[in-house]
């Protein structure tokens, strides 16, 4: 007579063993998040060329700024013309000049040229102590044309990244009106973004599949695939 034996192993509780790969998964997906986040931030810092050390106040940032401003400093006789709907600050005298700090790479300004126009002469020094040692940009740009027009000039372009004071003084016994001055700040490495963005997004994507791939197998969902 044969006995039969009643006695099975209990099975193996395998929820754990399911769940750990979906959490290991689900925490690289955060840390790449998290890196990609920080990473972005320290380049966006980077390629803005805007030394994070500069609060004053007083300086034209990157953007365009409508004159007049507060931060800009008029010396002569200038007034406000309206034009449609332009405005201007003008002037006609000769020696009439204007003078601000900025911070940026790249100035430019728009600029009423026309027959009643004359030279202007444009001054762009580094930093905003008056000193030798200075770097300083110098240029001297005719604004007669044929006809009135509003244009926008380039007066300093590729400037290292900093601090500077701009100076425009008007040459002639003509008219100068200036509407706004615009700043850049352009990147100056603005390729370091592409190579740890692109790793970045294929690690990034690589990890989503692998948590998918793992929350499918801790629900069971493939198992359950395979068995029907």
């Amino acid at each position: 007579m044969q006995l039969q034996d009643s006695t099975s192993l209990p099975e193996r509780d395998d929820t754990h063993s399911r769940s750990w790969p979906f959490w290991s998964a689900t925490l690289r997906v955060l840390l790449l998040l998290g890196m990609l986040t920080w990473w972005l931030s320290v380049l966006a810092r980077v390629t803005t060329n805007v030394p994070s050390s500069v609060d004053a106040p007083s300086l034209l940032r990157p953007g365009v700024t409508q004159l007049p401003d507060s931060r800009v400093e008029f010396l002569g006789d200038w007034v406000m013309q309206t034009i449609g709907t332009e405005s201007f600050v003008a002037t006609r005298v000769a020696g009439d000049r204007l003078r601000f700090g900025f911070v940026g790479t790249e100035l430019g300004i728009v600029v009423r040229a026309g027959p009643d126009a004359g030279s202007i002469s444009v001054r762009i020094r580094e930093g905003t102590r008056n000193d030798s040692a200075s770097r300083e940009v110098s240029t001297i740009l005719n604004l007669e044309r044929s006809s009135a027009r509003v244009e926008t000039l380039t007066l300093g372009k590729s400037l290292a990244p900093g601090v500077y004071v701009a100076e425009i003084r008007n040459e002639d016994s003509a008219e100068l009106a200036l509407a706004a001055i615009i700043v850049h700040s352009r990147p100056g490495v603005w390729w370091a973004w592409l190579p740890p963005l692109g790793l970045g997004l294929l690690g990034l994507g690589a990890s989503l599949h692998a948590w998918w791939n793992a929350l499918v197998t801790a629900l069971g969902w493939w198992k359950l695939g395979t068995e029907s």
